[in-house]
């Protein structure tokens, strides 16, 4: 919009930049700024884009965008939107978007194109959507188009009518950046803008500059003239809101100043290049302009210089032009820059291994943790199958997964042992989900393994250790049990100890076999209780507690049934008892709260004294004994780190009560 002269004399009207005499308006073509023209090439199975332009330039903090000479250039892969806020902010945009391998299908498409296109996007092969989605007349210029874009490997552009689901066609400016992977074209960055309000508005303005300016005004098109011979300047309301002027106010008369200061260089050679007599005397282009405000728009600009005389004496005399607000789609492109950087810094440095394997088991890109743990590089795996680095006896495990998440479980977790370069096998814990296209259909496994090997051998060294242990501490009961018989055998409390050393056995078989340590506590109640079978109701959570409560509550439990057996709901044929638990979170530290409840017996009384069983019970927790009329009645408050901690030795308070009296 800021004119350039061809000599020192046209510099007085320095305001805008082309020449052409508005009823030639109707030469004018359209050329949206491509989304992506800045955008060259990709790295992993998430596009990692980089700039084809000139060296680097300063980097904003933070920002998602590196300044390479004039271009912009995103610092992220491109890839299915994963972040919410992105995908919403695409959907919202007027632009249609989508990415399509080069052989193959779609991999996403934004709501503004599924909007469009509708039925046309779900046909099964690339020919029948073509077919059905750009006009006939149209078509082979798109295929031309597409198969030089192809062959050279460049951003390539084409205007085409597309075919909405009404079937009704409206014009579009096609632009496409191929997405390289190690070299190759894999897929195509596609952005389409609706240009056919602006060619309709080119072809009135054959007719009238007024229908012109009316269409324009219909699709908030700035419209800008100038005549280089009259020094007359026009600029259509539009255009002046995009500059944030008022309605009233004179064209700038140095446009240059509006300019970006990033962007000035640029936009002065292609006005120069506009105004060349030897030239075409087209303008295009995509920059950022200052408003009063200080607020940063960026526009489309689209011109036509016209040019009087023939040969040495050809001149620029006039022109005309059309600029868009396209402030919302580049906005679209920082949060992609910017969701999608996230995403490669966390993968490209994670310890674990992040892969994304196809259907078929073929794997379409790995991180670079793939060397530490197995040995390869990313480059030695990518197109190989997994079956190439697991044993066969493994792969089964892999399908049965995979049929799981395809049944539709969102994710799996399992261990699976691969064969690393030098031929040694590790165990990788793998957690996996499936991807899926935009129709909503499975497209590819993600999958994040992570190296255990080591903490499997140190499960199997302590599964060894505790088993050793297991086996002594049942010799040393055994010889602890045959020392009593001997010499307590007439004891009227024999049977009673007995007792308690079973079920102290019992406890530890329980505290070995469980995970690090620790124990199921319907598993220790029901071990306990199995012989009075029906008799007996148990439910609560499901809970883990720690070797030294599960030691200490298997004794309570004993000389609780013990004392029902002999004085309780045991000793009658009705009798019955219901042990309950629960985790109380309460105002502050959750506690474990156990009942243990006899319904159905004789009458019961508390002792006259306490024997080693109260001791027993109160030593561990706030226990609560009610001896009530229709029975008795155990309650037990623990907190709850404190019964599911993990003890590093056995419950020395229990051991220290004294020798076993005998009662309650």
């Amino acid at each position: 919009m800021d004119g350039a002269t061809r000599s020192g004399a046209m510099r007085r009207g320095d305001r805008s930049p082309h020449s052409r005499p508005l009823p030639q308006a109707a030469r004018i073509r359209s050329r949206p700024r491509p989304l992506s023209s800045r955008l060259a090439a990709v790295s992993g199975p998430n596009f990692a884009l980089r700039s084809a332009g000139r060296a680097c330039g300063r980097v904003p903090a933070g920002g998602p965008f590196v300044l390479c000479g004039r271009r912009l250039v995103a610092r992220k892969p491109i890839t299915e939107p994963s972040d919410a806020r992105f995908r919403e902010a695409l959907d919202a945009m007027p632009h249609k978007v989508w990415v399509v391998r080069t052989e193959g299908p779609a991999v996403y498409y934004n709501a503004a194109m599924r909007a469009f296109a509708g039925a046309a996007l779900d046909l099964a092969d690339r020919p029948s959507r073509e077919r059905a989605l750009i006009h006939p007349d149209d078509l082979p210029r798109f295929v031309a188009a597409r198969d030089a874009g192809q062959r050279s490997g460049r951003p390539w552009s084409v205007e085409v009518r597309l075919r909405r689901r009404d079937g009704v066609s409206r014009w579009h400016r096609v632009d496409v950046s191929v997405l390289r992977l190690a070299g190759r074209s894999e897929a195509w960055l596609v952005t389409a803008t609706d240009i056919d309000d602006l060619q309709r508005a080119v072809a009135d303005a054959r007719h009238s500059e007024e229908r012109l300016r009316l269409a324009a005004e219909a699709a908030q098109l700035g419209i800008y003239s100038f005549d280089l011979d009259s020094q007359e300047h026009v600029w259509s309301p539009e255009l002046k809101d995009i500059f944030g002027l008022p309605e009233t106010a004179a064209p700038p008369p140095h446009v240059l100043e509006c300019i970006h200061p990033d962007d000035r260089p640029r936009f002065e050679a292609l006005r120069r290049a506009s105004l060349d007599p030897q030239g075409e005397g087209s303008f295009q282009d995509e920059h950022r302009i200052l408003r009063p405000d200080g607020s940063v728009r960026w526009v489309l600009v689209r011109g036509r210089v016209a040019f009087a005389g023939e040969g040495a004496s050809r001149r620029p005399v006039r022109g005309l032009g059309l600029v868009l607000d396209v402030t919302n789609r580049k906005t679209a492109e920082q949060m992609l820059a910017q969701s999608e950087a996230r995403y490669r810094t966390l993968v490209e440095n994670a310890s674990d291994i992040v892969a994304m394997l196809a259907l078929d088991g073929r794997i379409l890109s790995v991180n670079p943790a793939i060397h530490r743990i197995l040995g390869y590089t990313p480059e030695e795996v990518i197109g190989r199958t997994l079956a190439e680095f697991v044993p066969a006896d493994q792969m089964p495990m892999q399908y049965v997964m995979l049929d799981r998440k395809l049944k539709g479980e969102p994710s799996t977790r399992y261990d699976l042992e691969v064969i690393t370069k030098g031929g040694q096998r590790r165990v990788l814990e793998v957690s996996s989900r499936l991807v899926f296209d935009d129709a909503g259909l499975p497209a590819a496994v993600h999958s994040v393994a992570r190296d255990i090997s080591e903490r499997k051998e140190a499960e199997a060294r302590q599964r060894l250790l505790v088993g050793e242990l297991q086996h002594r501490t049942r010799n040393l009961l055994a010889v602890i049990q045959a020392i009593a018989t001997g010499t307590l055998g007439d004891h009227p409390d024999y049977e009673t100890f007995v007792g308690r050393l079973h079920a102290l056995a019992h406890a530890q078989e329980f505290v070995a076999a469980g995970p690090q340590g620790g124990v199921p506590l319907r598993g220790l109640v029901d071990a306990e209780l199995a012989p009075f079978g029906t008799r007996v109701a148990v439910s609560g959570e499901d809970i883990v507690v720690g070797g030294s409560f599960a030691q200490a509550f298997a004794l309570v439990v004993h000389e609780l049934a013990t004392n029902a057996l002999k004085h309780g709901a045991f000793s009658v044929p009705d009798g019955h008892v219901r042990i309950e638990w629960r985790v109380a979170a309460g105002g502050g530290e959750p506690q474990l709260e156990i009942a243990w409840i006899e319904r159905g017996g004789p009458p019961v009384r508390a002792p006259a004294a306490a024997g080693f069983g109260s001791r027993l019970m109160a030593a561990l927790g706030e226990p609560r004994l009610d001896f009530a009329a229709d029975g008795f009645e155990y309650r037990l408050s623990v907190p709850l780190a404190e019964a599911t901690r993990v003890a590093q030795e056995p419950a020395g308070a229990l051991a220290r009560q004294g020798r076993p009296p005998g009662g309650t």
